[in-house]
């Protein structure tokens, strides 16, 4: 009998760490023998195919952590163990979808019995007018709600209107489907398991829609990655000119894969631009799509599943122009003539690339040539609409790069609450207190906007800059932004000319920068915030290069460049005007300078180096999670006994070991490292490399030492360079991992 009165009191506990104790303790058990009851009921076999997931890992993790001095008081305030579940999930190509999960919630005082899907489902289903149909499917006493720790309760009804109001507001709750009771009194435990039984077959015909759509995804997708695999393109032909053609790896982006490609007139690069190949894309389409931007604007978005169906399907690509300084419709006309002029073919406001065999599940084409179509059709797109200027057969190729990119529709918003909900909303991990104060810092000032980020390396100071300056401009991280620019500190800049340029008596022009051009843009659109970010700024010493700009921000006066009438692309005096706003990363070590007083008391400097590792492990692969989180957890323990020493790793250090452990566990089992021997290496090479100091560092060498003995149980690598370090100490008062 289960005492659900009980199991809200356990819920409502105050206290983080006895109240995750007490869930894995007395609900954990419980709930998973009612799950596995289940399962033999209904005859599934759990292996491969399913398999049963839960929230021990979360809560195991959230104990340990509020047992640790160094996380209890940022674990005191957590929801983490205010709910338990468990469910069952199905792989399908290495993707698990949830099937069934029983779920005591006690913030929302419920038992729910239900399937959870991704919001990108139920918006399909929008798409292709199938969810009339689909909630036909859903019983009456059924009920649908949306999010995750709170849910929202959603009648039938307005369903419909509040996955629409989803999509054009860009929220992508989780949507839950099926039972729910109050969470108190008593409840026989055969009670569950018949109810878990009844909801298995009365959502029968909801999962045959769901595995219809998991099948048409899947299918279009692995189109998309039989035209990512094309790779032998070196070349194109257009408007008479022959183009080198680069195209990198395949690297993983977003949900799916992006393969980056330049263009090149000779030697001369023309153009940059990526093919991207989504599962979905988070913002505006829920369906498998192929992307190919251009210097940060798109000219291609179109989904695969259009190719999707019986035997051979051609792919036809409607275009819209949407400019605002052109007319729209001589634009199509032209792009439409140049396709033709390029042997693609075109119907109206249509263009053909390839067709599809569904049986063969390869195109009838030549991969390569439909990839090259792509590339092609891009390209002459953005230089129908004046976003890149390709030079002709009669044209010098250096006109290539004369025409500056018009960026079109790109708006930018510093409403708080949009920008935090965007950085929220991506893979990175950053607390809202620490984006609260960026936006401060860089939005208090009218006329000044100068932020420093300072902390130990890998904290996500880059990623938090072009995190908010894409915000502004409503742009996901991964998104090119034409409003922001990283340009990386030399050591060798030791006057103003590192950042505006210089005047050549030599060859009697001005030598202009890309800080300078970034500048003289500002000047041009003063309406869009331009951001810069000076990387590793304190490689050289930033009041020699920086002064100069620092002046005239302060006294508002304008900076002397030149003097030469003849010189025309540059003024002789230069105003920063106050769309400009300038962020900068300092990293403290032995290669870097100080920071002088005249540079900070112009500046507002942010120090990052707390980590928020249980919300990074949240959002990783669940089949990651599974395989290594015992290999995780210690480390984050072993992250613990650096902190003091400010010896302690970042995200990326930690993402790293992390991709190698769960790297290692992949390799055919005759081939793998122990999972220890691999932890142990991960240690000595990511985390051991960054230590030195001197006495101060003696205690936590000591720790270290104890750690490794007590987990690792045997001579390793790590002890080893442990224990030289400590004789080191101790003979010359000070050590390092390098010799």
């Amino acid at each position: 009998m289960l005492n659900l009165t009980y199991y809200q009191s356990l819920f409502n506990e105050n206290n983080t760490e006895s109240r995750c104790r007490k869930i894995l303790d007395e609900v954990s058990p419980v709930s998973k023998r009612l799950i596995e009851r289940f399962v033999e009921n209904i005859g599934l076999t759990i292996g491969d195919e399913y398999v049963i997931r839960s929230y021990d890992e979360t809560l195991s993790t959230t104990y340990y952590d509020a047992r640790n001095p160094t996380y209890a008081e940022q674990k005191r305030n957590s929801n983490i163990g205010r709910k338990y579940w468990v469910g069952i999930y199905r792989n399908v190509d290495g993707k698990e979808y949830n099937l069934l999960t029983l779920e005591f919630n006690g913030i929302a005082r419920n038992i729910f019995i239900h399937t959870e899907h991704k919001f990108v489902l139920f918006w399909a289903w929008i798409k292709n007018n199938k969810m009339d149909q689909v909630l036909a499917t859903i019983p009456s006493t059924y009920t649908l709600s949306a999010g995750k720790m709170e849910k929202e309760i959603i009648e039938k009804e307005r369903f419909i209107s509040f996955v629409k109001g989803c999509i054009k507001q860009r929220k992508r709750p989780p949507v839950q489907v099926g039972l729910s009771q109050s969470l108190e009194g008593q409840m026989d435990d055969n009670v569950v398991v018949d109810k878990l039984v009844e909801a298995w077959g009365q959502l029968v015909n909801f999962r045959k829609y769901v595995d219809t759509n998991i099948d048409l995804s899947r299918k279009a997708y692995e189109a998309l990655m039989v035209l990512a695999e094309a790779r032998y393109i070196k070349e194109t032909h257009l408007l008479g000119r022959d183009y080198k053609v680069e195209l990198s790896a395949l690297e993983d982006y977003k949900d799916g894969k992006r393969q980056a490609f330049h263009i090149y007139d000779g030697e001369q690069l023309v153009t940059k631009g990526s093919l991207s190949y989504l599962e979905y894309h988070d913002k505006n389409s829920p369906f498998p799509t192929i992307m190919v931007p251009l210097e940060g604007h798109n000219h291609i978005f179109t989904s695969s599943k259009e190719i999707i169906g019986a035997n051979t399907q051609e792919w036809w690509i409607t275009k819209v122009f949407s400019t605002q300084s052109l007319n729209n419709q001589e634009v199509m006309s032209k792009a439409m003539q140049l396709l033709k002029e390029h042997q693609i073919q075109v119907k109206d406001n249509t263009y053909y690339v390839g067709s599809y065999h569904n049986e063969t599940q390869s195109f009838v084409e030549e991969r390569e040539i439909v990839k090259k179509n792509f590339i092609n059709a891009a390209l002459l797109f953005a230089h129908a609409s004046q976003k890149i200027e390709l030079p002709t057969n009669e044209e010098e190729s250096s006109k290539g790069n004369e025409s500056e990119p018009v960026f079109e529709g790109m708006e930018p918003n510093f409403h708080f609450q949009e920008i935090y909900q965007q950085i929220e909303d991506s893979q990175f991990t950053f607390s809202k207190e620490i984006i609260r104060d960026l936006h401060l810092n860089l939005t208090a000032l009218d006329d000044k906007h100068f932020v420093l980020l300072s902390g130990i390396s890998g904290t996500g100071k880059t990623q938090l800059c072009r995190l908010y300056a894409n915000a502004v401009y409503g742009l996901d991280y991964e998104s090119e932004n034409p409003y922001f620019t990283i340009i990386p500190v030399r050591p060798d800049w030791t006057d103003a000319s590192a950042l505006f340029g210089y005047y050549s008596s030599f060859e009697k022009r001005y030598v202009k920068t890309e800080f300078l051009n970034v500048i003289l843009n500002a000047l041009k659109e003063r309406e869009k915030p331009h951001f810069i970010l000076l990387d590793e700024m304190n490689l050289a010493r930033v009041e020699y290069y920086l002064s100069d700009y620092l002046s005239a921000v302060e006294s508002r006066k304008e900076i002397p460049l030149h003097q030469d009438e003849a010189v025309t692309d540059v003024p002789k005096k230069l105003m920063i005007p106050p769309n400009v706003y300038i962020l900068g990363t300092i990293n403290v070590d032995e290669t870097t300078h100080s920071i002088s007083d005249k540079v900070l008391d112009r500046a507002f400097v942010m120090m990052l180096s707390d980590v928020d590792f249980d919300a990074y492990w949240e959002r990783m692969d669940q089949e990651l999670k599974t395989t290594i989180h015992k290999e995780f957890n210690m480390l984050i323990k072993l992250h613990g006994l650096l902190i003091d020493c400010e010896l302690h790793f970042g995200y990326r250090t930690m993402g790293e070991m992390v991709q190698k452990l769960y790297a290692n566990a992949q390799l055919p089992e005759e081939y793998q490292m122990d999972p220890m021997d691999a932890l142990d290496r991960v240690i000595s090479e990511k985390i051991l490399t960054k230590i030195r100091g001197d006495e101060r560092i003696s205690e936590m060498l000591a720790k270290l030492e104890h750690w490794l003995k007590q987990n690792l149980e045997k001579t390793t690598i790590s002890l080893t360079f442990i224990k030289r370090m400590q004789e080191e100490l101790e003979f010359y008062g000070a050590t390092q991992f390098w010799r």
